[in-house]
């Protein structure tokens, strides 16, 4: 039987130790581009436009407001849910929008130029009165708002107001 020159013996050796580092994973930042996620979405980059509303016409009655946002920015990830308060005249009070009870987050890409929306659910009352809606995609300081023109909110029985927001939703295709 032949012996192998210890030169090829050595290198072969070498060759497997190379291997076994390699966990098959692609190299930071050389993915494919379809398992890469875009970036976050940024309250910055995104304009808002509510309507057309469902109004509550009367106390007790329950109104929708559909509020649509447009990414003016590049190709971005919303994450979660929006981040919604009503705030008072010259910002006196602010309340902050609870998730629809049993909702789930969302997760969608938008590029750009494409919408999503949400939905604010409010039952009329006299209990607040709101002058605007904050948004945000994020927690965080920076807020989009807009005008709420719908009317006052009626309380709940533990001392909160009648309203909720629905996550994302996609629009579109």
């Amino acid at each position: 039987m032949r012996a192998l020159p210890v030169t090829l013996t050595a290198a072969f050796a070498a060759l497997l130790l190379l291997t076994a580092c390699d966990d098959g994973a692609p190299a930071e930042g050389k993915g494919k581009a379809e398992d890469r996620k875009p970036a976050a979405c940024e309250t910055g980059q995104v304009r808002l436009e509510a309507g057309p509303a469902s109004t509550a016409p009367a106390d007790g009655d329950t109104g929708e407001v559909p509020v649509t946002v447009l990414n003016e920015g590049g190709t971005c990830l919303l994450d979660g849910t929006p981040e919604v308060f009503l705030a008072g005249a010259s910002d006196s009070e602010t309340v902050e929008v609870p998730l629809t009870e049993g909702a789930r987050p969302q997760q969608i890409t938008l590029a750009e130029g494409e919408t999503t929306s949400f939905v604010v659910t409010y039952v009329r009352g006299t209990s607040f009165n709101p002058a605007d809606l904050h948004f945000a995609v994020a927690p965080g300081p920076e807020t989009k708002k807009i005008p709420w023109t719908y009317g006052g909110i009626a309380p709940t029985e533990d001392g909160g107001y009648e309203m909720s927001v629905s996550p994302y939703q996609q629009t579109g295709d």
